[in-house]
């Protein structure tokens, strides 16, 4: 499967480590989409790492880190993607 040529670094290192981890059947523009939300479940898991699980908002009220629901429906794609493809 060719790598499209926009990934960036860090979703290369992510496509050639989930490729031959994956079906076969998988095609480019769907393994495309795992790869990206791999990286953006990733991405948001650093930066909670980084700033913790509460951050201040804008008015300095402490929330919950906006990466938490980036992480969540990131890995509720890949489990889809991923049921998608264990089904075949």
């Amino acid at each position: 499967m060719k790598k499209p040529a926009h990934l960036t670094p860090e979703m290369i290192a992510i496509w050639d480590e989930l490729l031959p981890q994956i079906n076969p059947h998988i095609g480019a523009i769907g393994f495309e989409a795992l790869v990206t939300q791999v990286y953006r479940s990733r991405d948001a898991q650093k930066r909670i790492a980084e700033e913790g699980l509460i951050v201040a908002d804008a008015k300095g009220v402490a929330v919950p880190h906006p990466a938490l629901a980036i992480e969540k429906q990131a890995q509720g794609e890949i489990r889809t993607w991923l049921n998608r493809w264990s089904a075949r």
